[in-house]
């Protein structure tokens, strides 16, 4: 089984959260790789993990993965 930790950025001390939304249910829309529309089909295992330095993050209730075919 091929492992690969990737870090994506979610918020700035500036900005805060990148991401787009309203209330309290944001969307943060981040491509794996460039090539990733050449992945062979079968399954993924995704293991999200908080590296924050407040953990766990409060009024952070869920998280979920999407995946979909680039068009």
């Amino acid at each position: 089984m091929h492992k690969e930790a990737r870090e994506f950025q979610l918020a700035t001390n500036e900005k805060g959260w990148l991401a787009t939304g309203m209330d309290d249910i944001y969307e943060h829309r981040i491509k794996l790789a460039p090539d990733a529309g050449k992945l062979k089909a079968g399954n993924y295992k995704f293991i999200l993990e908080n590296i924050m330095r407040e953990d766990p993050l409060k009024e952070v209730l869920n998280v979920g993965v999407r995946v979909e075919k680039v068009k």
